[in-house]
């Protein structure tokens, strides 16, 4: 995770930092990202979350034509509180 919004103080992940579990037969996993509402006038802030590149799983691509190698997936969510 990077990004201005602080984890902690920020937001809350589910499940153990850092990973995502999939499980066996299983094609995607989740990640619950949760805002704390803390009533602190703060400007947007955002966490960034990259998929990382590791043995035993590829990184989907769309149309099924091989494509040059990518960087890893991302998302970005801004916490507006």
């Amino acid at each position: 995770m990077s990004g201005k919004a602080g984890l902690g103080s920020d937001y809350t992940l589910d499940g153990t930092a850092g990973q995502v579990t999939i499980a066996s037969g299983q094609r995607s996993g989740s990640v619950t990202l949760t805002a704390i509402v803390d009533n602190i006038k703060e400007k947007n802030e955002t966490a960034i979350m990259t998929l990382q590149p590791g043995s035993g799983y590829q990184f989907a691509t769309s149309g099924g034509k091989k494509k040059k190698k990518s960087k890893a997936p991302s998302a970005t969510l801004t916490i507006a509180d």
